[in-house]
């Protein structure tokens, strides 16, 4: 009988003072070196110290706060840990990547949520977890049904802190706080940490050690990640999404809309035109939403047409694109969505579709991330007439050629040696073919590959 090698424990976690437990662990899903949010959050969070920790998405900031804590819990007893997230499939995400963690450790994880039965989670509470992660809506619902004590538990984490003190939000978080009878060691992690922001988060921390890994004049977005726009009028958007799936033919993909019934729409194109694409959002029942996101996971779906709720909820290293159908009102948004691709090292590409008029807020994204997006053009593809403008009159009913509508206050439309003709918006509302202003007065890092 043959026994496999001892898997070399990962050096550079061990002088952070991770235990010998938890680095068997990191060592068999090949964590061998710590990224900069972990190397500067795990001593400190190991110390016992409140901590604001802010970092690019997929520089595993789960990991950051999640191995200390682990390292610090007591096994002889039981709820201690209360890890707070904005969305059920973040919740998931974060029990699976502490449940990793702790394969050669004696602790229990439970992760709860609305959207399913609380049979269920009465029952995992049940089993005495060490470790509970939750959404706060059904947090503050089990700790009302006294099923989840919230007076002693030690160690506090909000993922995602900018998001939980949005005002949908911001009630429930402090509720949670005010039933905290002790004060519990807090830490707070995003990647978008506003000072708006900055300044809430601080009345519930004391004399924390703030850690923020991207400066001023960094991107804010994976450098790995490739960042384009597209200018294209809203009623050609769909054509252009399924020619550019076809020229790019992604891996994995996701698709960003901004209502629930465009996320239905798209996805129901792409399938009829033969991709394997499904939607996710909050309106689906929760069975379907886990079961969605199983085959996305598995690869058996390779196109998630997702809400928002979605851009922070999943950790899938092998997502090649995302493409922003439409265009983000809160340039942080942003941030997440684009966070989905190119995660620990990987490559990946981000597309826009800007429409005319939205120049102001691809303006707002680009001061936010300091990166410039590209230009880009989607093979094959030439803009149409306006719908309400195809015909000449009611009578006639001729189709007319975008460069030939004359009537007052219209532009006629200019194609280009390659025939493409979009609205090429310049980044700072300069008008079509404008090129892009600097910010600030300089421009941002732009990368060129």
């Amino acid at each position: 009988m043959t026994h496999s090698p001892e898997l070399a424990l990962p050096v550079a976690f061990e002088k952070l003072g991770i235990e010998h437990a938890l680095l068997r662990s990191l060592a068999e899903i090949h964590f061998s070196v710590p990224s900069e949010i972990q190397q500067r959050m795990i001593p400190p969070v190991l110390a016992g110290r409140d901590v604001l920790g802010q970092a690019r998405t997929g520089t595993g900031k789960t990991a950051a706060f999640g191995l200390p804590l682990l390292q610090r819990l007591d096994p002889t007893h039981g709820f201690q840990v209360l890890v707070v997230v904005p969305t059920r499939e973040l919740a998931v995400q974060v029990e699976g990547e502490f449940v990793r963690f702790a394969k050669h450790k004696h602790t229990r994880i439970a992760c709860v949520y609305g959207g399913r039965k609380v049979t269920h989670d009465e029952k995992a509470l049940e089993r005495h977890p060490h470790v509970v992660v939750g959404t706060p809506g059904r947090i503050l619902d089990l700790y009302d049904r006294r099923l989840l004590p919230l007076e002693n538990f030690r160690h506090l984490v909000f993922d995602e802190v900018d998001r939980m003190f949005d005002i949908g939000f911001r009630d429930d978080v402090r509720k949670i706080i005010a039933g905290c009878k002790q004060k519990p060691q807090t830490v707070f992690v995003s990647a978008t940490i506003s000072d708006e922001i900055n300044r809430m988060v601080q009345q519930h921390l004391r004399n924390p050690e703030c850690i923020f890994t991207a400066k001023p004049d960094e991107n804010l977005t994976n450098s790995e990640a490739l960042q384009y726009y597209v200018g294209v009028n809203p009623w050609d958007k769909l054509r252009a999404l399924k020619l550019l799936l076809a020229d790019e033919k992604p891996g994995l993909a996701i698709i960003f809309c901004r209502t629930k019934r465009t996320t239905d729409k798209v996805a129901g194109a792409l399938n009829e035109r033969g991709f394997n694409a499904s939607a996710i959002h909050g309106d689906l029942m929760q069975n379907k939403r886990e079961r969605v996101m199983r085959g996305f996971r598995h690869g058996k779906i390779n196109i998630l047409v997702a809400t928002d709720l979605a851009s922070r909820g999943i950790d899938v290293h092998e997502i090649t694109h995302v493409i922003n159908y439409d265009v983000p009102e809160d340039p942080e948004v942003y941030v997440h969505r684009v966070g989905r691709t190119a995660r620990m090292g990987a490559t990946g590409k981000a597309f826009t579709f800007v429409a005319h008029g939205q120049g102001q807020m691809q303006t707002e994204i680009e001061k936010l991330t300091n990166t410039l997006l590209e230009p880009a053009q989607i093979a094959g593809f030439t803009p149409s007439p306006e719908p309400g403008r195809r015909f000449d009159n009611a009578s006639s009913r001729h189709p007319r050629s975008p460069s030939s509508d004359t009537r007052p206050g219209t532009v006629p439309a200019q194609q280009n040696s390659e025939g493409y003709a979009p609205t090429s918006f310049s980044t700072a509302g300069g008008g079509p073919g404008a090129p892009p202003r600097p910010i600030h007065g300089r421009f941002p890092t732009r990368r060129r590959r």
